[in-house]
């Protein structure tokens, strides 16, 4: 299908639809228009009828950003954000006070298994964002300037030695000039030199990391594809620290799997790393680092092994603060079942207790990419947090 619906200016932005049947276009002169992609309802020749292109509106000015989800298009412009009700032709703008400059906007679903409608995340000047219902009704706002004072996660790659400095707390005034939803719960946004993930709902900055000329980038699940200034293509993937550890180790890497040890040993020491690190592959690793030219590394991984928590520490102390009001069973997976005694203590806090680190768990399902095979890897890295990593 070729359209000139846009003859003469620019397309910034394009977004299908949940159905992958309609592709949404937006371009310089605030023009939004969608055309159909085929439908199963034709049959195997669906791909040769044409479809008319159809403009939807026109806004006050450039589309900086398009998203869909559940019948609703949203348009990011240079100064306002706008709903649009594509099934009933209604159109409403969200909130009332205007911006200037590249601000995205996108829908966060709701989390998998949970019932509601999505909410909407609009960027604001000076690192805010609005977060907003599923008919623009602006909730509340979410500042990150301060929360973005703290040190820059290190991408954990072959090609250099990764370089953390704890003592980078300066507070970042910034445009967030796009925003994707990544994960169940989390945004992701960037500039020019760096990626920020931020998990809105808990008010929290999951990482933020300085990479190079970004021009754009693309989420599936838990990977990043990035796109360079320079036509450069990279593809980074976050995982939590023991799981990169583990894959380093898989290769042989070990300076880098100790300095990554060491450099996030809080994570690292915690019995939940038990799992994937046991005290053997750690004292193994150890054994390979040559005390010639690796000692300093060599004394800091034996006091990061020294306070290693044991393996069940959090489990007996779960178990026990759970069995004195509950009754539960254990699960193959490991996960308790808690059975509420009426009467005993709040069933609120008990229940809290046990989402919290059910919640964890799915958590690190979510952010946990392992491949087994390694061809093909050469491009890609690994960004750290003191508890994932890209």
């Amino acid at each position: 299908i070729v359209s000139w619906e846009h003859r003469g200016q620019a397309v910034t932005s394009l977004c299908w639809d949940t159905s992958g049947l309609r592709v949404f276009a937006g371009d310089t002169g605030g023009k939004v228009s969608f055309v159909r992609a085929g439908s199963t309802k034709h049959g195997k020749g669906s791909a040769f009828v044409i479809f008319p292109v159809q403009t939807i509106t026109t806004v006050d000015s450039r589309v900086v950003q398009l998203g869909y989800q559940e019948g609703r298009l949203l348009v990011s412009s240079l100064s306002r954000c706008y709903l649009c009700d594509t099934e009933r032709e209604k159109f409403w703008r969200v909130g009332n006070k205007e911006r200037d400059g590249e601000y995205g906007a996108c829908f966060l679903p709701q989390p998998r298994g949970l019932s509601g409608t999505p909410l909407l995340y609009c960027a604001r000047p000076g690192s805010r964002v609005w977060e907003a219902s599923f008919s623009g009704e602006v909730l509340s706002t979410h500042q990150f300037k301060q929360l973005l004072a703290c040190p820059s996660t290190p991408l954990i790659t072959y090609k250099r030695e990764p370089c953390y400095n704890p003592k980078q707390k300066t507070p970042q005034s910034l445009a967030f000039p796009r925003l994707l939803h990544f994960g169940d719960q989390n945004l992701l946004t960037w500039t020019d030199s760096a990626i920020y993930m931020f998990t809105p709902q808990s008010g929290q900055v999951l990482l933020w990391t300085e990479i190079k000329d970004l021009t754009e980038i693309a989420v599936f699940r838990s990977e990043l594809f990035c796109l360079h200034g320079d036509g450069r293509l990279s593809h980074l993937s976050l995982m939590s620290a023991e799981r990169c550890v583990e894959r380093l180790l898989r290769r042989e890497s070990w300076t880098l799997a100790a300095t990554v040890c060491c450099m996030f040993q809080h994570a690292i020491s915690s019995c939940r790393a038990r799992k994937c690190l046991p005290i053997d592959r750690l004292e193994h690793l150890k054994l390979q680092l040559s005390s010639s030219t690796h000692q300093p590394l060599i004394n800091q991984l034996e006091e990061m092994m020294a306070k290693l928590e044991p393996l069940d520490s959090a489990s007996s102390s779960r178990r026990s603060s759970i069995s004195s009001h509950e009754s539960f069973n254990v699960l193959d997976c490991g996960i308790y079942r808690v059975i509420s005694r009426r009467g005993s203590q709040s069933d609120e806090d008990s229940s809290s207790l046990v989402s919290q680190s059910m919640l964890e768990e799915e958590r690190l399902k979510e952010f946990s990419f392992v491949q087994e095979e390694d061809q093909g890897e050469q491009g890609k890295e690994e960004m750290l947090s003191g508890k994932y990593v890209i």
